[in-house]
């Protein structure tokens, strides 16, 4: 009997528990260190702990799992193909640690570097992970996640400036006193979309840039303690685009540690998109 492909991913992928649990999604956590200590990004992380040491401006630094967690991760698996998709090696080492995890064991894995970061990785996991679900093959399940690597896009706020620029993850050319960058992420890189004076300001010009998308979407939303603008933009997406898929998240330390606390935005990308 053919077995169904496994999907596997890290936790910068940021994809919510259950939905992980309904999809069959394997996540292998990487680590964030915060004031010399390191916190292991699964679920029993204490977001809310990491986040009041953040708050306070302790210097955080994020790492890849190591290669011996994917192999382990990977020979625990039923027999048969694994397709990893993952944060992109521009942003992290996770992706050629997976590589290495798949070279030390003797299972079938094909190894996707999705270019991307956070919840647009998220979401190539996702469409990689119902692919394998209904039944598809590995070439089937890795180009569902590169069709969707290619589409998906975020717009999202850069809280903390100078704990970006001390992490290297995310390059803006902005003076601190010019306020909270917007940020444009995509498959070609990040574009600054300008400094809303407010978090409801920005909210507004997440919701400008998405009425500017025909298609059915699907929409990540999350956050790192932004307060209730958040809530207040799923409800006004729900209202506006009732059609669309759309997935509430939170934004783990891994990404807080270089976005900063009280960054949130919105990740999205066309579904129905037809196969190539």
């Amino acid at each position: 009997m053919t077995r169904r492909v496994r999907v596997v991913t890290d936790s910068n992928t940021m994809i919510p528990a259950p939905l992980a649990a309904a999809l069959d999604i394997i996540v292998v956590p990487l680590t964030v260190t915060i004031g010399g200590d390191e916190l292991v990004e699964d679920a029993s992380l204490d977001v809310a702990a990491a986040y009041r040491r953040l708050r306070t401006g302790e210097p955080a630094t994020t790492s890849a799992p190591s290669p011996g967690a994917f192999q382990v991760t990977y020979e625990a698996l039923d027999p048969g193909p694994v397709v990893s998709v993952h944060i992109g090696g521009v942003y992290s080492g996770t992706v050629d640690a997976a590589r290495l995890g798949a070279r030390l064991g003797n299972v079938d894995v094909t190894v996707v570097d999705t270019g991307t970061a956070s919840f647009l990785a998220g979401c190539c996991v996702l469409a990689a992970a119902e692919a394998a679900n209904d039944g598809a093959d590995p070439a089937a399940v890795v180009a569902a996640a590169e069709r969707t690597a290619a589409s998906v896009a975020s717009v999202f706020t850069l809280a903390e400036l100078e704990r970006a620029r001390a992490g290297g993850r995310i390059v803006v050319d902005q003076d601190p006193s010019e306020g909270v960058p917007i940020l444009l992420m995509n498959h070609d890189g990040i574009t600054a979309l300008g400094s809303p004076a407010t978090a409801d300001h920005a909210a507004a010009t997440m919701l400008e840039h998405l009425d500017a998308v025909p298609s059915r979407l699907r929409i990540g939303v999350g956050d790192a303690d932004a307060g209730p603008i958040v809530d207040e933009l799923v409800a006004r997406l729900r209202a506006r685009r009732p059609a669309d898929d759309i997935i509430r998240y939170v934004v783990g330390p891994t990404v807080a540690a270089h976005a900063g606390m009280g960054t949130f935005g919105v990740v999205y990308h066309p579904l129905d998109t037809p196969a190539a």
